[in-house]
C-alpha cells in the first residue's frame, strides 16, 4: 500500500498554514505586556476547567524565556508565510515535534494540562509537514542533503 501525496503547492499551502498559525497564537509571547495578559487568561482558563498541572506566578527569567522564545518564533513564521518551500517545511515539521516532545515532558512534570491544546496543534502540523509529496524523495528535500559548493 502506497502513502498518497500531497500535491507541492498543497504541501506549501500547509507550510503557509503553519506559519499563520504560529503567528497568531505566538506573537503576545513576543511582547511582555501581551504575555502577561495571555498567561493570566490560560491560568485562568486551567483554573476554571480544574486542569491538571500547575501554572507558577511569572517572573522575569519566565518573562525573558517567553519573550525570547515568542520573538524568534514570531521571525520564523513571517519566512514561512512569505517564502514557504520544501527546506522550511521539514524543518518547522521537526521543530514542531521536538516542541510536542518537551511539552508532553512538561505535562508530565507537573505542567499545567493547558499545554497539551498547543501540543495537538504542534503534532498535526509536524506529520503534515513531514508528509509525502509528489515529485519528492521519500520524505527529505534534496537541498538538506546537498553539498554547498566549495568556496573559490
Amino acid at each position: 500500500m502506497r502513502i498518497p501525496a500531497f500535491s507541492s503547492p498543497r504541501y506549501l499551502t500547509i507550510v503557509r498554514a503553519g506559519g499563520w498559525y504560529d503567528l497568531f497564537v505566538t506573537w503576545p509571547f513576543a511582547l511582555p505586556w501581551a504575555f502577561a495578559w495571555l498567561y493570566g487568561l490560560l491560568t485562568s482558563v486551567s483554573t476554571t476547567l480544574g486542569l491538571p498541572g500547575t501554572l507558577h506566578p511569572l517572573d522575569g527569567t519566565h518573562m525573558l524565556l517567553a519573550n525570547l522564545l515568542g520573538s524568534v518564533v514570531v521571525v520564523w513564521s513571517i519566512a514561512r508565510i512569505a517564502a514557504p518551500g520544501m527546506l522550511l517545511g521539514r524543518l518547522d515539521g521537526l521543530a514542531r515535534l521536538l516542541f510536542a516532545a518537551w511539552q508532553i515532558h512538561a505535562v508530565a512534570h507537573g505542567a499545567s494540562a493547558i499545554v497539551l491544546g498547543f501540543t495537538a496543534f504542534e503534532l498535526l502540523f509536524g506529520v503534515l509537514q513531514w508528509w509525502r509529496v509528489s515529485g519528492q524523495g521519500a520524505t527529505c528535500p534534496p537541498q538538506i542533503n546537498a553539498r554547498a559548493p566549495a568556496a573559490a
